[in-house]
């Protein structure tokens, strides 16, 4: 209901490895990432700038567009243009018989993908600059994960779609391993990606589920790159699939430059469940660990990382949301900052501060409150400079919100 719960949703969709759905395994083992194998044949197509495409939100570094959701049968899909500070309505869309998949972009064109409800029509809307919609169905189940300036991916189970936006033909590649893991996001060209690598098949089905267990627990989760122009692999590095101790939890934030950037979760059960995020990378030139920084919690806080991204590129990541503070960490300089927020409250009340996403021109977009969209409680938004705000001003240029 809330605009900012959902706007935090699909960005930490957009950097955590989403797990892929469960596929009947091959008899076989994965083959090692070292000597990856090559699909069936080389893609003829160029691949450009990766990015990975979430249901309900996109980010231009100018723009971003959003579906918001109301509990209306038709909803409006808007874009906020970051250097006039106006958000419009594109095109209205029918929730009656449309569920969301991704929203993207290429050139001025905003696409939005879609399925009906049971899965029987799968389709996406074109909606050009000069304010024309265009809906065209796709010939067979496609759920878009990644795209560029060339055609929308989707990267799941064992094969790679690729849906081309000039043509608009469907193409298919098999996956040169088995045992998708889950998809992280994007590094230029390629995807980061994970796989179950372990000696025997993974177990699928109901009444498996103990054996599956049983299998992972000796398994290896293995990171690499996937190029879709060759439909090849590249490892970047492996570690065990459970971790050594279970209180922990490790996310993928973003990379920049060479490095990967993950969070670390440790919560102690023996000191009234404190717990610690840590900001961890690995540098892929290097094959070396190393810790960034860390936030202890004081009790009582939200502690789930949130990172900021800028032209593909993890820039910025909120280590901690306590009650009327966030601890930021900046991956351009090094430094910790702490800002002043007022939390989201139940009865849409608060909501102020909190960071949305970095523009091309060296603003902010945070949260300013609430205004009311058909009855329902929506995020307002706001600008300000990332260097003011860090600081901890809150001189705020008003973002002028679409209304009906």
């Amino acid at each position: 209901m809330r605009k900012l719960v959902l706007l935090l949703a699909a960005a930490l969709a957009l950097t955590a490895c989403t797990a892929a759905p469960e596929v009947s395994s091959p008899a076989e083992a994965a083959p090692p990432a070292e000597t990856a194998a090559i699909g069936e044949t080389a893609a003829a197509f160029p691949v450009g700038t990766l990015q990975m495409a979430i249901p309900q939100v996109m980010d231009t570094g100018t723009a971003s567009v959003e579906i918001t959701f109301t509990g209306l049968e038709t909803e409006p899909i808007l874009k906020l243009d970051y250097a006039t500070g106006v958000q419009t309505k594109l095109c209205d869309i029918d929730l009656s018989r449309q569920i969301p998949v991704a929203i993207m972009q290429h050139g001025e064109t905003v696409e939005y993908f879609w399925d009906s409800e049971g899965g029987t029509v799968f389709a996406h809307t074109a909606i050009r600059p000069d304010g024309s919609v265009e809906e065209q169905t796709v010939p067979e189940k496609f759920y878009p994960n990644f795209y560029d300036e060339y055609a929308a991916y989707d990267i799941w189970g064992t094969t790679c779609k690729r849906l081309d936006w000039q043509t608009g033909e469907l193409t298919t590649a098999s996956l040169p391993f088995v045992q998708l893991d889950g998809t992280c996001g994007a590094i230029g060209s390629k995807v980061l990606l994970t796989r179950v690598v372990s000696d025997t098949p993974l177990p699928e089905g109901e009444g498996n589920e103990e054996m599956r267990d049983a299998v992972l627990q000796n398994s290896l989760r293995e990171y690499d790159l996937y190029d879709p122009a060759t439909n090849t692999i590249e490892k970047v590095f492996d570690e065990p699939y459970y971790p050594e101790d279970h209180n922990e939890i490790k996310s993928y934030l973003g990379y920049c430059g060479d490095k990967l950037y993950f969070g670390v979760t440790y919560t102690d059960s023996a000191a009234a469940f404190s717990t610690r995020n840590t900001l961890v990378s690995y540098d892929r030139t290097a094959g070396t660990w190393q810790e960034e920084c860390s936030a202890d919690s004081k009790g009582g806080e939200y502690s789930n990382f949130w990172p900021l991204l800028q032209d593909g590129q993890l820039r910025l990541v909120v280590l901690w949301r306590g009650k009327d503070t966030l601890t930021l960490y900046s991956i351009d300089n090094g430094a910790r900052y702490e800002v002043p927020y007022e939390e989201a409250g139940s009865d849409a009340t608060g909501n102020r501060n909190f960071p949305i996403a970095l523009t091309d021109d060296g603003c902010i977009l945070v949260t300013d409150g609430y205004i009311d969209r058909s009855g329902v409680a929506a995020s307002r938004y706001a600008l300000i400079d990332l260097g003011a705000y860090l600081a901890g001003s809150r001189e705020y240029t008003a973002v002028e919100m679409w209304t009906e």
